[in-house]
Parts: structure tokens; sequence; C-alpha cells
């Protein structure tokens, strides 16, 4: 676990929670692991590798090196997927100026809820993913 993969969502929306359903359903590898942004376990991780100013409106990606946030963390993510489409589209996006691919990430972000809503609390994990959700 000490060089895991960790992708870091925010529980409650619905839109990062079908994110999050995307790419378990296509990282049958199962090289991944999920936490919720809002978790303690989030919180201690991120800060031991220098976030201390968690955004709830961005995704971040533990590589076992690294964190990754925003669009480069989608793109890192994307590289973990089946298939050879998946991760090709990763690697090529990203060559897109982080610039540019962050101000798109940031308008969606920032309408996540109103595009998808929002939960109660905070998603639970099904008996197949326990093992991989943090």
């Amino acid at each position: 676990m000490k060089n895991s993969k960790i992708v870091f969502f925010d529980g409650v929306c619905n839109f990062c929670n079908v994110t999050v359903d995307f790419v378990w359903k296509h990282n049958k590898r199962r090289n991944l692991y999920y936490t919720s942004l809002q978790s303690d376990i989030a919180k201690e991780k991120l800060l031991k590798r220098g976030v201390n100013d968690i955004k709830l409106r961005t995704i971040y990606y533990y590589d076992g090196y690294r964190v990754y946030q925003k669009s480069q963390a989608i793109f890192k993510i994307l590289t973990n997927l089946d298939g050879i489409f998946y991760p090709l589209l990763g690697k090529i996006a990203l060559i897109i100026p982080r610039i540019i691919s962050d101000y798109l990430y940031d308008i969606i972000s920032k309408n996540r809820y109103s595009i998808m809503g929002k939960r109660d609390s905070c998603r639970i994990p099904s008996i197949e993913e326990k093992e991989y959700f943090l």
C-alpha cells in the first residue's frame, strides 16, 4: 500500500461518483485505490504529500510518487485504464498545455453539482469495491 495509486474525489458529487464508476469499470487490473476527499485518510495522505489546501472541486491522483491534480490527474488516471484507447488518450492529452486543460476542467468542476447534483453523504462502496476504497 506504500506506493499505491490513489484517486481522491469529492464523495458527495454525483458527477465525481459517475467518473469513479467509469474508472472502476475500465480498470480490470485493479491497480487503483479510491478515497473521498472528505475522509480523514484523504486528508492524511494528501497532507503527507504536500497538499495543504485540499479543494473539493479538485480531483487528485497519487501515482505512488507524485500527486497530480485537476486535468493532469484525469489524464494520468486514463493511462491506467484497460485497452489501448484510454491510455493513449491520456498520454496524448498530457501534451495539451495545462493552462488550457485546467481552464476546461475548472469550468466543469465549478458546475459539477448543477450538472448532476449532490448526494447527502459520501458513497458506500459495494462488496466488490470495498477493498479498493480507503
